[in-house]
């Protein structure tokens, strides 16, 4: 697998940080704003040589916000804004789609709606515990701009690094989730194990 257009994305993005502030609307920054970490992100999951069987007939990523903090959900809304401009777009041949996940209704509607990666917005610090216990349980892949997230058990996380995307892997959480990430990944990530 080739990381040219990897690097592409990477180095477009890593201009675009100048111009972006950072992202601060709930307890926990995101160093990158949202329509820079989620095509980010997207590539990211192409290099998990489950994806496919994981993803089923198409990707449905679910936005998983705490009800009771308005802040996570503006930052939530603010990722599936972002989400809706990749509509009519695929990840490994896969339609998107995406659904706004309360964190109190996300055992029951991850099942019933098939999905298979979870975004996990700021304000879910509280219950870093008990969502990646689900995740890990129903094999869901975990995914956040909330770089503090990753060190406590989310999977794959979007920081900035002397100005340019940093990429990092919970190495044991993403394979408790069932995710294998190709070598090639993890030699420009920043791993955690």
């Amino acid at each position: 697998m080739t990381l040219a257009p990897f690097r592409r994305v990477a180095a477009g993005l890593a201009f675009l940080v100048f111009l972006h502030p950072v992202v601060v609307v709930a307890a926990e920054p995101m160093p990158l704003s949202p329509d820079l970490q989620v095509p980010l992100i997207l590539k990211v999951l192409t290099y998990d040589r489950h994806f496919e069987s994981k993803a089923g007939r198409e990707l449905i990523i679910g936005v998983v916000y705490e009800p009771g903090d308005p802040d996570s959900l503006k930052s939530a809304s603010t990722i599936i804004a972002t989400l809706l401009r990749f509509s009519g777009k695929t990840v490994k041949r896969l339609p998107i789609r995406y659904q706004l996940v309360a964190m109190d209704q996300m055992a029951r509607l991850v099942p019933s709606m098939g999905i298979s990666v979870l975004y996990v917005a700021p304000g879910n610090a509280r219950n870093l515990a008990a969502l990646t216990r689900f995740s890990q349980a129903n094999h869901v892949t975990t995914v956040t701009g909330v770089p503090g997230y990753v060190t406590q058990g989310v999977a794959v996380g979007i920081d900035v690094a002397q100005e340019r995307p940093q990429i990092l892997i919970n190495l044991s959480s993403s394979k408790a989730e069932g995710s294998e990430f190709d070598a090639s990944l993890l030699r420009i990530a920043s791993v955690i194990k």
